[in-house]
């Protein structure tokens, strides 16, 4: 048994008889049950041995096994600190209560975790293994978080290694923590993106890295004085308004552009860029100066199954479907073809033209 840190005197008066004074004293009295959770004051702290005072015949043990909540104990605790613990056992059988510190630990490394994301301050974890979309990393804490290959600095492999990050998301009810590395480079709040940036503004950036489906750029303010960066992506669509196949080809790391903002895309913490929109579209004047039975000269630009691409001029393209070119008729890129205009593919952004025939050849559709 225990006494209760709510015991008070109902009587400053002596108690009269035997009777009062044992009734008096039960009623200071609780029983320790499992599970429930006490107050006590910290009276011993050493890498061996933890006590707690909580007000008992004799001291309280604090119980633990596990060698990174020990080490999380003697670097957040000290001696005369009044904490909340657990019950784990009313009663050893060497006679004292033993206690379970582990909650109280938790709300201690997730309050100053919950700071660090507030205040976005830079803190070291270690990147533990790899995972489908990124990698688990601890804090120094032993508290496990994602972190999302989308949030990588560099293409390297980290597993292994101890980085600098920021909290990018931080859920304490479900204890989720989500890491971001670019985060120390970039402003990845969407909130704080929207200000930085403005639909329709026209920003230059510095490619960072080309991919398949599209360019990554950053994004800094002239004038902005704060060294404030945001991470911009422009997709492959947005590069040009004729078909593009090979951005690696086209474009590399370390140049200047300029691109027209789109919007801040929240769940990706970048904000969508258009090349394309910063220029002419040569294509809105196709239709009123192309007509059809039209003739025209282009130069072949690719030759494919699916059929010809001519460059009829910048920005505008022509094609002729594989169906349309006569047997034994090839065309080589470099080419200067004659060609009549069919029809205007608007959706696709192209001149549908075919072979201008010099006869008509047996079987031609």
């Amino acid at each position: 048994m225990a006494i209760s840190n709510n015991s008070s005197s109902k009587s400053s008066k002596p108690a009269s008889s035997m009777a009062e004074l044992m009734s008096r004293k039960a009623g200071n009295l609780q029983i320790l049950r499992k599970g429930q959770q006490i107050t006590g004051t910290i009276k011993k702290l050493t890498p061996r041995e933890i006590l707690m005072d909580i007000e008992a015949k004799g001291d309280a043990l604090v119980i633990e096994y596990d060698r990174q909540n020990l080490e999380n104990l003697l670097t957040f605790l000290k001696v005369g600190d009044r904490v909340s613990a657990t019950v784990i056992s009313p009663e050893s059988e060497e006679g004292f209560p033993v206690l379970s510190l582990r909650r109280t630990l938790d709300d201690i490394i997730f309050e100053r975790l919950e700071e660090l994301s507030k205040k976005e301050e830079a803190f070291e974890v270690e990147v533990v293994e790899s995972t489908r979309g990124g990698y688990f990393a601890l804090t120094s804490q032993g508290i496990k978080g994602f972190l999302p290959s989308s949030q990588v600095s560099g293409g390297e492999n980290l597993a292994g290694r101890k980085i600098q990050v920021k909290i990018l998301e931080f859920d304490r009810a479900r204890k989720r923590i989500v890491f971001s590395q670019k985060a120390l480079n970039f402003v990845m709040n969407p909130a704080t993106l929207r200000e930085f940036v403005k639909p329709g503004e026209t920003v230059e950036g510095e490619i960072l890295s080309v991919a398949p489906y599209g360019v990554f750029v950053s994004i800094s303010k002239n004038g902005s004085g704060d060294g404030k960066a945001a991470e911009g992506f422009i997709h492959i669509s947005e590069v040009s308004y004729q078909r593009v196949e090979n951005l690696p080809q086209k474009y590399k790391s370390g140049e200047k552009i300029k691109a027209q903002v789109i919007d801040v895309d929240s769940a990706s913490r970048r904000v969508n860029l258009s090349i394309k929109r910063t220029e002419k579209d040569a294509f809105e004047n196709a239709k009123e100066k192309y007509k059809p039975e039209q003739k025209i000269k282009g130069k072949v630009l690719d030759v494919k199954t699916r059929g010809v691409t001519f460059e009829l001029e910048s920005g505008i393209n022509g094609f002729i479907s594989s169906s349309k070119i006569p047997q034994g008729q090839t065309y080589n890129p470099g080419d200067t073809v004659e060609a009549e205009i069919v029809s205007i593919d608007e959706k696709r952004r192209v001149v549908i033209l075919s072979p201008v025939l010099k006869a008509v050849p047996i079987g031609y559709r």
